[in-house]
């Protein structure tokens, strides 16, 4: 998508979102089981909208879906990558080439991130979360960053520092353990051949870590496939879903620095 497309599709939709979205979002709650309904019927609007190519197309699609009562969390945790899945479903089928798979995946992140600021400022009042910071990365070489991209805005709507993107080099991850307090390292695993190297990685940020509290959650298409994966890999724990990972992680950090400020007094009465 050039310049102009994007500006033409991500201006006037970000001003009526926060025209009529935003106000009502904040009186009503957004995960209303009606609204699950809603989401999976319009996955298939949303898929045929992007697939369409026509940023106006897909501009009047998402205000229409919105318009009939689905929150803006419910379209990144469910419309959205429910249409992710259907592009999949549809080139299984023969119905879509690898092509079109891949121009309507670029854009519902494109999607992401022009209703990126909107979703994370509708979110709840979490100032007391702002020094919590996380390293969110996908395995090396890997396709699937839409479920990533949508994971760190979800961390950032409930007051987490988010670290770079979502492509790191090992090289880079060390220097970032080595030099600040990360929090938390999210890995999205994708591909069984990285599992090896994941067990290493892992055990190496922890070594090389600034913050001996440093916690690692797995998540991404593997985890559905290898129940185990978490333990394997040396994680301390693992989650399928957005709103749940970012749940975990704050209860897990929580805990971890409560251990650590328990470590740290009895160090001093040594």
């Amino acid at each position: 998508m050039d310049p102009q497309e994007r500006q033409a599709m991500t201006a006037p939709l970000s001003l009526a979102i926060k025209a009529h979205v935003i106000p009502q979002l904040l009186n009503h709650s957004p995960t209303e089981p009606a609204d699950i309904g809603l989401a999976k019927r319009q996955s298939e609007v949303l898929a045929k909208a992007c697939l369409s190519l026509q940023p106006r197309e897909l501009e009047t699609s998402v205000l229409n879906i919105l318009g009939q009562g689905l929150s803006l969390e419910t379209l990144f945790l469910r419309t959205i990558p429910n249409a992710a899945r259907l592009f999949h479903d549809w080139w299984a089928n023969d119905e879509i080439d690898f092509v079109d798979v891949t121009q309507a995946s670029y854009r519902l992140q494109e999607l992401v991130y022009s209703l990126s600021a909107d979703f994370v400022l509708s979110g709840p009042k979490c100032g007391g979360l702002s020094n919590y910071s996380a390293m969110l990365v996908n395995t090396p070489n890997s396709q699937h960053s839409l479920g990533l991209l949508i994971l760190s805005q979800y961390f950032k709507r409930y007051g987490w520092h988010i670290l770079g993107g979502t492509t790191w080099r090992e090289p880079d991850m060390v220097v970032m353990v080595q030099s600040s307090l990360v929090d938390l390292i999210g890995i999205s695993v994708s591909d069984e051949k990285q599992f090896a190297y994941l067990k290493q990685l892992i055990a190496n940020l922890r070594k090389k870590s600034l913050n001996p509290g440093l916690l690692v959650m797995v998540g991404g298409p593997m985890l559905a496939k290898h129940a185990s994966l978490c333990e394997w890999l040396g994680a301390d724990f693992a989650c399928l879903h957005a709103d749940q990972a970012q749940l975990m992680a704050m209860q897990q950090v929580e805990q971890a620095r409560k251990r650590m400020g328990k470590i740290s007094d009895l160090a001093v009465f040594k």
